[in-house]
């Protein structure tokens, strides 16, 4: 199916968790199919400084306002699963990283290397 994307922004600096709602609607060209992609960021402590992680996810609704009025009950738990998923594989990493083999004249660093996140990028 290919769609037509309109891009929405809702503005609540009175919300802690969201102050920025941004819901993507898409709609097919043919006119059939429509629905509704929110966005939301995780937002990280690295060692290069705070990092943010974009999130994808439906929302089932029949309008951009009825999108938003639900975005945040659609948003917590992707955003929980995405945390987690990203916490286990920090856990994994680590886990590897002490499990592995030092020979002599092998570069060693404190670092456990570059974690490569792409794959928690566009979950819708």
């Amino acid at each position: 199916m290919i769609y037509r994307k309109e891009e929405y922004l809702q503005d609540k600096t009175n919300d802690q968790r969201f102050p920025i709602k941004q819901v993507d609607r898409m709609i097919g060209v043919d006119g059939d199919e429509e629905k509704f992609i929110g966005r939301a960021a995780i937002t990280m402590q690295t060692p290069m400084g705070l990092q943010q992680l974009p999130i994808a996810f439906e929302i089932e609704a029949d309008s951009v306002q009825a999108a938003f009025a639900k975005f945040n009950q659609f948003a917590e738990p992707k955003l929980e699963e995405a945390k987690e998923r990203i916490q286990n594989r920090i856990e994994e990493l680590r886990r590897e990283q002490q499990n592995r083999i030092v020979t002599p004249g092998q570069a060693q660093s404190g670092s456990p290397g570059i974690v490569d996140l792409s794959d928690f990028r566009n979950d819708t």
